[in-house]
């Protein structure tokens, strides 16, 4: 049963949360914009004065306001456990427990209000994850003061379903999805009888039909290098085919667009579902799998230790046989800091392989979820 008392906490503990996230991104964007203003001046300077300061805070304003999403990403977690423990800590400071526990209800009954603002809180976490946040990949990288992320520089990648193809040019037009003075090395494996480089002016990512299939690769256009088909081997022949003009070459591969400038080391430009793609996909090297797998399993666990922090934040700040208000809150924070820096210190030995993916993104759940059977018998009665 959904009582008043709970609606009462379930609203304070959301409120109190959209404060926090007010008060944090607004004192990083006041930081942010005091320390780069002159990037958002730079890209205005060719218009008038008045246009000039309208253009201004129109960019600013856009930029920022892209930028919550992120934000929200990246300290929602956070400031969930915080708000949880500011609500807590008001209701022993005003005494509000005080006739509960006196009319026999156990402290615990206060987890279920808590516990349904985590998980709306979080699916909100998961809906800006999985969807919003893919969606604005370009504008979360454009630079500031600019009108759109239009040049990357090129983040060069092995291509593991061809032999570890080489793959790396000039620069990345990412609003026409065009690599720039491509270069596409062959070694001398299966593909080619000697190390061989395919050079062109740029290259596009697409599916091409022929020989009765549909495949994907690069479309390179007005090679730089000669095309030498007697250098191919077999295998070779099969997967690099020259267009008729004499000028564009179609290279097989597996390897996307997007893999090669920053959305593709940034996971948290991904859904989900690109992960699991990006897992999946044979073209991808063992330790952009390590990576992306560690992200997955964290995405998967990150709802569950919140609400383990939660758990464990309850009797922490409401101590029996306590009464200090303070000391029981800096317990808490001192706690949850320690379990928050060993799920980083987790999460740091999977990314560099000492650990398993999964168990490097699992193990804090297990030792959190240990942590809040013990702490269980803290809180006051």
């Amino acid at each position: 049963m959904f009582t008043t008392f709970d609606r009462y906490l379930l609203g304070r503990l959301l409120h109190t949360f959209f404060l926090l996230f007010i008060a944090a991104y607004g004192l990083f964007v006041v930081i942010d914009l005091f320390m780069n203003i002159d990037d958002f001046q730079e890209n205005t300077a060719s218009a008038t004065t008045k246009l000039q300061t309208l253009e201004l805070f129109r960019r600013i304003i856009e930029y920022y306001g892209y930028r919550a999403f992120e934000f929200f990403e990246m300290a929602g977690p956070i400031l969930i456990v915080i708000a949880v423990i500011t609500v807590l800590g008001l209701l022993r400071k005003n005494s509000e427990t005080f006739p509960l526990l006196a009319a026999g209800i156990p402290a615990f009954r206060l987890l279920k209000p808590l516990i349904i603002a985590a998980v709306l809180l979080n699916l909100g976490l998961i809906i800006n994850q999985e969807l919003i946040i893919p969606s604005l990949a370009v504008q979360l990288q454009t630079p500031r003061g600019s009108k759109m992320a239009q040049v990357q520089q090129v983040e060069p990648v092995y291509d593991y379903s061809n032999y570890l193809m080489h793959i790396a040019g000039d620069q990345i037009l990412v609003d026409s999805q065009t690599l720039v003075g491509a270069t596409f090395a062959l070694p001398a494996t299966t593909l080619s009888q000697t190390n061989y480089t395919l050079k062109a002016e740029k290259a596009r990512f697409v599916t091409w039909e022929g020989k009765g299939r549909t495949r994907s690769g690069w479309k390179l256009e007005n090679l730089t290098s000669p095309f030498d088909p007697d250098v191919l081997t077999e295998e070779g022949r099969k997967r690099i085919v020259p267009s008729k003009n004499g000028k564009d070459v179609f290279i097989a591969s597996e390897v996307s667009f997007d893999q090669l400038y920053n959305r593709g080391r940034n996971m948290k430009l991904l859904s989900s579902w690109q992960l699991i793609q990006r897992i999946q996909n044979p073209s991808t090297g063992i330790v952009p799998v390590r990576g992306q797998s560690l992200a997955l399993h964290s995405r998967m666990t990150r709802p569950i230790l919140c609400v383990l922090s939660i758990i464990m934040a309850l009797p922490l700040v409401m101590r029996k046989e306590s009464h200090s208000l303070i000391t029981n809150m800096a317990v808490c924070a001192g706690v949850l800091g320690v379990s928050y820096a060993g799920t980083q210190a987790c999460l740091a030995l999977g990314g560099t392989g000492l650990i398993a993916p999964d168990l490097a993104a699992w193990l804090p759940v297990i030792l959190n979820g240990i942590a809040s059977a013990w702490t269980s018998n803290l809180v006051q009665t």
